[in-house]
Parts: C-alpha cells; sequence; structure tokens
C-alpha cells in the first residue's frame, strides 16, 4: 500500500487538464466567462505541442478570431511572426508577418493571459487518477514536482491531447487508421542556426523532395521521408522536421519513450551529417523539442462524431464553433508508406460542431483539442492548430455557462455557443 501524502488543493469551477494550445484558450475563455478556473499542465510552459514541441506554426488560423486573433495580434505588434512561404523580408528588410511564430512570444502571451484572467495555473503537474461518482468526475489526484494533490472541480475540460483525463474517467475511443489501425506517426522538432543565410526553406512539397535527395546522394537517410524546413522570426534560426516515429500508441508509455530517444538521436547524427554538405559547414543543432510532437492520440467518441462525409460534403452545423478549411493531411503511417498526405480526399469547408466536444459517458466533461469526437481522416484535417485553439475558446466558455446555469455539457444549447464564438469573430 502507497502512501501518497494526498494534500488538498481546493474547489474550482472549471478545471482544465493539458496546457497546450487548446487547453491555455479553454482556461482563459473559462475564467473570463466568470469561473473559477485552474489550468494543470505538465511542462513547464503552456502551449504544448506550438511551445514545448517546438512547431512553431500555426494553420488554418485565418479565419479565426476570438484569442487566436489576439495571440497574432500580440505577435505582430513584436515584429515576431513570419511569412510561412515567398518572400521573407520586404526590400527594406522588414519582417513580413505569416503563420510562422516566435515560440517564447506565445509564451509569454499564455502567461499574462492566464495571469490576467485569473486562471491559477499548476506546472509540472499531471492528472494520475480520478475519482467516479455515479457518471460524473467527483474530483482528480495531480501527481505534481511538489507532491500529489487532489481538487475537485464542477466541470472538467479534456485538453491533453491524449485524451487522458478521459479515459481514465471512463470514456471509450479509438486511435489509428480504419485498416491497419495505425496511429499518424510522431516527430521530434529541431531547432537548428548555421544554415546557408539565403536559405529560406522549404517552401512546397517539390523544395521538400529536392531537399531530402541533396541528403540521400550524401548517404543521409531520414525516416521522416521528406524533409521540412522553415525559416523563423529571429530570420537566424529555422525549424527542421526530418523524423517520423511509427506505431506510438497514446496507452504505451515504452514506444513513447523509445520514439523520444530516436527521435532525438536522429537529429543529432543527421545535423551532424549535413556538416559535410558544402555551404552546411556550421549547421548546429540549437535545442529539440521539450516533447515530442504527437499528431494522433485517443479520439474519444462524442455525442457527434465528425465523419469522412462532413468534410467531403463540408457539413455545417447549428452548434458549430469554427470553420475547417485545412485538407486532410496523413503522413506516413510505416515507413514504406506513401508520401501521398491526402490519400485521396478532396474537402470542402465544414463545422466542428459542439456535440463533439461532449464525450458519451462523463456528464460533467468536455473534450478540447485533438481529443475531440471524429474519425480517423477528418482528424488529420482539423487537428492543426487554428482549429485546436477554438475547440478550446469553445469548450471553456461552455464550461463557464454550465456552471453559471447549472446544467450538463450535454443539456447545454451549442447554438448559444456558436453565437458566442461568432461574437468573437470566427468564421462559421
Amino acid at each position: 500500500m502507497y502512501d501518497l501524502k494526498i494534500r488538498d488543493i481546493g474547489s474550482f469551477d472549471v478545471a482544465v487538464c493539458g496546457g497546450g494550445i487548446a487547453g491555455a484558450c479553454a482556461a482563459i475563455s473559462s475564467a473570463r466567462n466568470g469561473a473559477k478556473t485552474v489550468l494543470i499542465e505538465r511542462g513547464g510552459s503552456l502551449g504544448g505541442t506550438l511551445t514545448e514541441g517546438f512547431m512553431p506554426l500555426i494553420l488554418d488560423a485565418d479565419n479565426k478570431g476570438g484569442i487566436v486573433k489576439e495571440l497574432f495580434d500580440f505577435l505582430n505588434s513584436h515584429n515576431m511572426t513570419l511569412a510561412r512561404r515567398g518572400d521573407r523580408v520586404d526590400k527594406d528588410g522588414m519582417r513580413i508577418p505569416g503563420r510562422m511564430v516566435d515560440t517564447e512570444g506565445c509564451k509569454y502571451f499564455f502567461d499574462k493571459s492566464c495571469a490576467d484572467a485569473g486562471v491559477t495555473v499548476l506546472f509540472y503537474s499531471q492528472v494520475a487518477a480520478v475519482k467516479m461518482k455515479d457518471d460524473k468526475i467527483d474530483g482528480l489526484l495531480v501527481v505534481t514536482e511538489c507532491g500529489n494533490y487532489s481538487l475537485k472541480a464542477d466541470v472538467y475540460v479534456d485538453a491533453t491531447g491524449n485524451g487522458s483525463l478521459a479515459d481514465l474517467a471512463g470514456c471509450d475511443w479509438e486511435c489509428g487508421d480504419p485498416d491497419e489501425k495505425k496511429p499518424s506517426p510522431t516527430s521530434l522538432a529541431v531547432c537548428t542556426v548555421g544554415m546557408p543565410r539565403e536559405y529560406d526553406g522549404t517552401d512546397s512539397t517539390d523544395d521538400k523532395k529536392q531537399y531530402s535527395l541533396m541528403l540521400r546522394e550524401r548517404g543521409i537517410e531520414i525516416s521522416g521521408g521528406l524533409a521540412a524546413v522553415k525559416k523563423l522570426p529571429s530570420l537566424s534560426a529555422w525549424n527542421m522536421g526530418i523524423n517520423f516515429q511509427y506505431d506510438v500508441m497514446p496507452d504505451d508509455i515504452e514506444s513513447l519513450s523509445r520514439a523520444v530517444t530516436e527521435g532525438r538521436c536522429e537529429s543529432f547524427e543527421v545535423i551532424e551529417a549535413h556538416k559535410s554538405i558544402p555551404g552546411y559547414e556550421n549547421l548546429y543543432t540549437a535545442f529539440t523539442g521539450s516533447h515530442i510532437g504527437i499528431r494522433e492520440g485517443r479520439r474519444i467518441f462524442g455525442r457527434y462524431r465528425i465523419s469522412d462525409a462532413d468534410i467531403q460534403e463540408g457539413r455545417r452545423h447549428d452548434d458549430a464553433v469554427c470553420l475547417v478549411t485545412f485538407g486532410v493531411d496523413v503522413h506516413k503511417l510505416k515507413s514504406d508508406d506513401t508520401d501521398e498526405c491526402l490519400r485521396g480526399y478532396r474537402t470542402k469547408p465544414y463545422n466542428i460542431p459542439y456535440r463533439a466536444l461532449v464525450p458519451i459517458g462523463v456528464e460533467n466533461l468536455l473534450l478540447a483539442g485533438r481529443c475531440i469526437s471524429g474519425d480517423f481522416y477528418p482528424h488529420s484535417s482539423y487537428r492543426v492548430m487554428g482549429n485546436m485553439a477554438a475547440t478550446g475558446e469553445a469548450a471553456g466558455y461552455a464550461a463557464a455557462r454550465c456552471v453559471r446555469e447549472a446544467t450538463l455539457p450535454r443539456e447545454y444549447d451549442g447554438k448559444d455557443v456558436k453565437t458566442f464564438m461568432q461574437s468573437r469573430g470566427y468564421e462559421i
């Protein structure tokens, strides 16, 4: 019998588990709408894959308002964004704004926004167990750097990415493609300095193929198949994506740990091998991501499940939280798989409905981020950060309203969530 020495940290209106872009937006939105909110984050900064995973590119953000727009307004005011493709600087040498972002600026924005909204943020903290009472979560065991704590809330938001809270609470889920049940690959991002100064990066699939061919001709093989290189707003550093790790399931810590080790080793070896290429002699690894980038974790079964038909027909919903315009983007599922990301799917702009944020089986829980309810191919489309931030802002608002009105998430009128998101400038 373990002596856990649990201390009670108190009660809250809303507890958000996971401080990635979805969780941060959920907590800010909840607190701004009057709820006493706690945000539980396993790392030491907010932003998740964006910051700790060092994926400094917010896709599908052009039609997003709310906190997404606030973030870009802040970053642009500090010259902390950069065009993703084409010219990066204008004729006067000034940065051309875009969707590549400065991750330190993002960390500051989320820290400041949470503090201003009154969110209690617990860093280096992770939910280890839940206490259930009937079909509701009745409390959490939170394991932290400083010991074990318990806390309660009226409504909980699972923004863990992997759907960990929903799983602990007993929700059903799936992961992987419909045929072989293989999950989308994980990738460890790398920040490099010392690229040829005139090089801006890989702007297209052809650019990625050419870069990868350059490596292959020199005996440098990369597990990702195609290399992605993007110049960052500093204009002196680059984000590199060269690594794919396969068969990493959300309930297998050994495969996840192995992926991190192998990803970091491959990144080091590939960057070092670059130094034999003329023009790349000064290439250097500044750092790798604090955690590995996970594209697909648990997809929790919800009251609405976003289907292939939704994305192909461009379905709209009365309870929409945002409009998705990003296409299907399925990366290689195994080493000998195709590099064709679309997999034959052609999408039309479609809605994520509020009902996809409401899980089946747990009455006081909402979902935000990539664990929302959807099939494999739709997930590969909506999982990018602009949409995930929107699900967070919507879930936070709904959670706060449920507390105020003493109602359950499944009973709450999703049309009101749609109205709120439209008032925040989101295109629906």
